[in-house]
């Protein structure tokens, strides 16, 4: 259910891509905790981030630094009872989405990571802002899940999981459950035919159905009240 928004609002986020600064490394080590520091400082030949890692073997960790691809050079600078920080120098390959959120006037108060995937927590504006900044994710092939949105004054949620399943019909919702599943939007994921298939529908069918589910999950999450 929607509530009328004036002010500016709070959403949590959770990105994906391979080449988003130091997924590779998520990706390889488990039980880990992960949180910026710093954002990278724009304009510089050689931007740095800042890491608080906790809740890992930094040995393996490190390792993993020097084996992934989003990462130029690194160095530890402090390190307290259970974490450390880090300071990366990205690579040239790394993708980063903070300029194109600030771009559009929305403040990053918090990332951290959500697993293997990165978690934002965002104050924007508008629902407008945090429209184009999933639009941004998309063209870019990157993975966005919108976790939570709450107004920036009272936290009281203006959108739930269960108000967006209630905008699809039934047979919407097996067909987004079972993209979800085979992980249809996954890079290493199952692709539109092997889907199309386990529904026993054509390709075709497929693309309509994601159209329209994509259409009301937008309307919902981004559309007036």
């Amino acid at each position: 259910m929607w509530v009328a928004v004036t002010e500016s609002f709070i959403a949590e986020v959770v990105i994906d891509h391979p080449d988003l600064a130091l997924t590779p490394t998520l990706r390889r080590v488990s039980d880990i905790s992960v949180r910026v520091e710093s954002q990278p400082i724009t304009g510089l030949e050689s931007p740095t981030v800042f890491y608080v890692v906790s809740s890992a073997d930094f040995e393996e960790f490190e390792d993993a630094l020097d084996a992934d691809p989003t990462v130029d050079e690194w160095g530890g600078t402090m390190e307290y009872t259970d974490s450390r920080l880090y300071q990366v120098t990205p690579s040239s390959s790394a993708k980063f989405t903070t300029p194109t959120i600030a771009d559009l006037g929305v403040h990053v108060e918090s990332i951290e990571n959500a697993g293997r995937r990165w978690r934002f927590r965002l104050l924007a504006p508008d629902r407008d802002a945090l429209g184009a900044y999933w639009q941004y994710c998309r063209d870019e092939g990157v993975q966005f899940r919108l976790e939570k949105l709450y107004r920036s004054g009272p936290q009281t949620a203006i959108a739930t999981g269960r108000g967006v399943e209630s905008a699809l019909t039934d047979r919407q919702l097996e067909v987004a459950r079972t993209v979800a599943r085979m992980g249809y939007y996954d890079s290493d994921g199952a692709s539109a035919a092997e889907v199309a298939a386990e529904l026993d529908i054509s390709q075709s069918t497929l693309s309509t159905h994601l159209r329209r589910i994509i259409g009301k999950l937008f309307d919902a999450l981004f559309g007036p009240e």
